[in-house]
């Protein structure tokens, strides 16, 4: 009779006892104070499916500890000396990203595990990461790295928003009603509540400025909404692609309640 055995410390041990636990085949476990050992006997018609299982709940192990366990000490140890006070944040978009990509991690852990145990009867979990994953920690490292990217992007993003806040609060409304409709090619109309194309001295300057500074159709479109300060925002997209979602997103952000969307028009 076949058997495969795992030796199990650290951080890994607790989930290795519960794994010890759902094991229901013939086997032996010894805890010690500093590994945890369990030998699985597997019959001959039922060693694919032992093995397979246990390649699955080793994946499951390795992937609960790194997103839950070492990737935040890996956040924590690179960041602590300039973003003490933000590191809670920063492991909160490195989690996100390594969610997007858990399905691809869990199919190359996977495969990892199964080619070593096709070869050997014996394996060592923290010894395996350490020294056969050291590309998979690698990837850790730069998960984290994109993490505190995306923080300093959205913080960068949440600061700017909250200054055009101010400048809306602190303006005069000039316009009742503004309506903007999202065209299909991407441009957009600006229109009186009469639907009207609106064009007066205000939409003349920023046009002219626009052109100067050479400014996107986003940033040209914020800085008009802005100038005319408009009591209600109403808008229609007909484009319906995550451009126009992130041009409404930011609008809404600014102008809050005053916002009022359709689709289609």
């Amino acid at each position: 009779m076949e058997q495969i055995s795992l030796g199990i410390t650290g951080d890994y041990k607790d989930l290795a006892i519960k794994l010890a636990d759902s094991i229901k085949v013939s086997k032996k476990v010894k805890n010690m104070d500093d590994i945890l050992e369990i030998d699985i006997y597997m019959d001959d018609n039922k060693k694919e499916d032992i093995k397979i299982f246990i390649c699955l709940e080793l994946t499951n192990m390795i992937v609960n500890v790194v997103k839950n366990n070492i990737l935040k000490k890996i956040v924590n140890k690179s960041y602590k000396d300039i973003y003490i006070t933000e590191l809670d944040d920063i492991y909160k978009y490195s989690l996100n990203l390594f969610n997007e990509k858990e399905t691809f991690i869990r199919e190359i852990l996977f495969n990892r595990i199964y080619e070593y145990l096709a070869s050997s009867d014996y394996i060592n979990i923290n010894g395996f990461v350490k020294f056969r994953l050291r590309d998979f920690m690698d990837y850790i490292i730069q998960i984290k790295d994109r993490g505190l990217e995306e923080y300093l992007l959205q913080k960068d993003y949440s600061e700017f928003i909250e200054l055009l806040k101010y400048f809306v609060d602190v303006q005069q409304e000039k316009v009742d009603i503004l309506k903007l409709y999202i065209e299909r090619e991407g441009t957009f109309r600006l229109c009186d509540k009469y639907d009207q194309d609106l064009e007066n001295n205000y939409t003349k300057d920023i046009f002219n400025l626009a052109l100067k500074e050479n400014m996107n159709y986003e940033d040209f479109l914020i800085s008009i909404l802005i100038t005319l300060c408009p009591k209600e925002i109403w808008i229609w997209d007909n484009l319906e692609n995550n451009v126009s979602k992130e041009i409404i997103q930011t609008i809404k952000a600014i102008f809050e309640g005053r916002v009022k969307v359709n689709y289609r028009a």
